[in-house]
């Protein structure tokens, strides 16, 4: 069943950040399409209805959860995970089954 991976946060350290940014790292890229994942929004943009309003919004899609959750453990994305941690604030990641 497909499932999204959703992070929302905040830049806490903008040059620090720059090395991870979703939208433009390889390693980050190459991960989520080793488990067979894509990249559907990453962005600042987007219309805050109800609570905080995050500086990133980011949307990936994975054929099931089990694949997402290998994508989030995966050594080779842990580097760039580091990054994110280290460079971010109020950071939620979820995982969400497509009903």
């Amino acid at each position: 069943m497909t499932a999204y991976f959703i992070l929302t946060y905040d830049i806490a350290d903008p040059e620090q950040y720059a090395k991870y940014n979703p939208g433009s790292n390889e390693l980050t890229g190459s991960t989520i399409a080793k488990h067979g994942g894509a990249l559907l929004a990453a962005t600042n943009e987007g219309l805050q209805l109800d609570g905080h309003d995050a500086d990133i919004k980011v949307v990936l899609q994975f054929p099931s959860r089990s694949a997402a959750q290998a994508w989030i453990d995966d050594p080779d994305y842990a580097p760039a995970k580091a990054i994110r941690l280290a460079s971010t604030k109020n950071l939620n990641a979820f995982i969400v089954d497509k009903l």
